[in-house]
């Protein structure tokens, strides 16, 4: 009878391990500061590009932003390395198409978004859930995209 019980015994130990630990593929670096910070999309800088994609972490959980065309704005959690950016707003403005297809594509790295990690000295790395780095992010600084 105690043989029986052993495999099960030994699954549910190893689920209760992977509860402790989160049981994702959390990315290995240093959780970043992201309140009071705001960083922007070097990648979506184009010809037409008059100000990249940028997105604002508040000391009081919400973000901000700029998507490429139209404002962003939600809340977000963060605890360790996982970054939570809920449910992402914008308002409902019409750009030329250069404008809607960077904001398309900024929407889409945003909302794949499960973990943030530091990289370098001040930019972030953010990752989906599966641990695959999706993008990163530098500090907003004034003046040409580029």
């Amino acid at each position: 009878m105690h043989k029986a019980l052993l495999p099960v015994l030994l699954s549910a130990a190893m689920l209760v391990g992977c509860a402790a630990t989160g049981g994702s593929n959390a990315p290995e670096g240093d959780a970043p500061e992201l309140a009071g910070k705001t960083f922007m999309w070097s990648g979506g800088v184009s010809e037409e590009c008059e100000l990249p994609p940028t997105i604002a972490f508040s000391e009081d959980g919400r973000i901000s932003g700029l998507a490429g065309c139209n404002r962003l704005l939600g809340r977000y959690t963060q605890e360790g390395v996982r970054l939570d950016l809920g449910e992402i707003g914008t308002t409902m403005k019409l750009c030329g198409p250069a404008f809607m297809k960077v904001e398309q594509d900024f929407l889409a790295l945003l909302n794949q978004t499960a973990y943030a990690t530091k990289s370098g000295e001040d930019a972030i790395d953010l990752w989906n859930e599966a641990g695959e780095k999706v993008v990163t992010l530098v500090p907003e600084r004034a003046g040409r995209c580029e």
